[in-house]
């Protein structure tokens, strides 16, 4: 069994001390030196814009200034990674805003990408496309409607705006097959949100739990160290309900995984913008901001199953 030692350990902790950018350097001190929670949400501020949302930049794939609902989604998970829920905290508040009001959501939920990404350097993923999004919002859209149904109690209008995209989201699940690069994880994410929220009256938590659970083969077939979908989003940590069945896949994922972190430093980036090499420079930046984020992500998933030993 292959395991992270103090040695190794200390080579990655040096590697984000001195790459990382400041969200990131406060989230490595939150999860691994018992840091507080406090320097991580002044970090996030600072990507927080006056509707509420937050910019493109956040994650580090697009530069748009603009706030996109994936985005203040990816805010609002790094938050609840954090272990911080105070759904009355100003960056909440805001997201919850941006959620309600925003213009860039519509029949298919909120949207994957916004036509102002355009403008400004980013992966050819964030291209706007009216058409991809048809399929592509649903990730962001599931993980959006849990989190707002699981934490929302007081806001009837937002609620309801929840639960009409959980409807939405149920009859995708029931009539097509294409759920988009991140709609497997958003339906996971959803299933866990309902559960906690105890609306199983509401829906059908059981059909949902069979459909993941039918879909599963492929996307471990897919999960890869080597592409944008690993087991660390699949899995995070063995208490979820999905993990039973799933234990030797994770298990030599984990043995791959480590094997894998080069010598004196963390783990490359399997993914590049463009293939014709367009925005090298923005690339070579977001690139390393991204080393710091996967590092985080995937020690986590380490320490969870016990392969951290320090």
């Amino acid at each position: 069994m292959e395991t992270i030692t103090k040695y190794d350990f200390n080579e990655i902790q040096t590697w984000i001390k001195r790459n990382a950018r400041p969200l990131e350097y406060h989230l490595w001190r939150y999860h691994f030196e018992n840091g507080g929670v406090e320097p991580v949400l002044a970090a996030l501020e600072d990507y927080q814009n006056e509707d509420g949302g937050f910019v493109s930049a956040v994650e580090p794939d697009s530069w748009n200034p603009n706030s996109t609902p994936y985005n203040t989604d990816y805010a609002v998970k790094t938050l609840r990674q954090a272990g911080f829920t105070d759904i009355n905290h100003p960056l909440y508040q805001g997201a919850l805003r941006y959620f309600k009001h925003t213009g860039h959501r519509g029949e298919h939920g909120w949207d994957f990408t916004i036509p102002s990404n355009d403008y400004f350097p980013h992966a050819t993923w964030w291209t706007f496309s009216s058409e991809d999004n048809k399929f592509q919002n649903i990730g962001t859209t599931a993980s959006i409607v849990g989190f707002i149904l699981r934490y929302v109690t007081e806001d009837d209008e937002l609620r309801a705006i929840a639960l009409n995209y959980g409807d939405m989201l149920f009859n995708k699940l029931k009539n097509t097959g294409d759920f988009g690069d991140m709609g497997f994880h958003g339906y996971c994410d959803l299933y866990y949100d309902l559960e906690a929220a105890e609306l199983g009256e509401r829906y059908d938590l059981n059909f949902l739990f069979t459909q993941i659970k039918s879909l599963m083969p492929k996307a471990l077939r897919e999960a890869s160290w080597t592409n944008h979908s690993d087991m660390a989003g699949l899995f995070p940590k063995p208490s979820l309900a999905l993990y039973k069945g799933n234990e030797q896949a994770v298990s030599d994922a984990l043995d791959t995984l480590i094997k894998i972190r080069p010598t004196n430093g963390v783990w490359e980036i399997p993914w590049n913008w463009y293939d014709d090499g367009m925005y090298p420079k923005e690339f070579a930046i977001s690139e390393n901001w991204w080393k710091s984020i996967k590092a985080i992500e995937k020690l986590l998933f380490i320490k969870s199953y016990g392969r951290l030993c320090l």
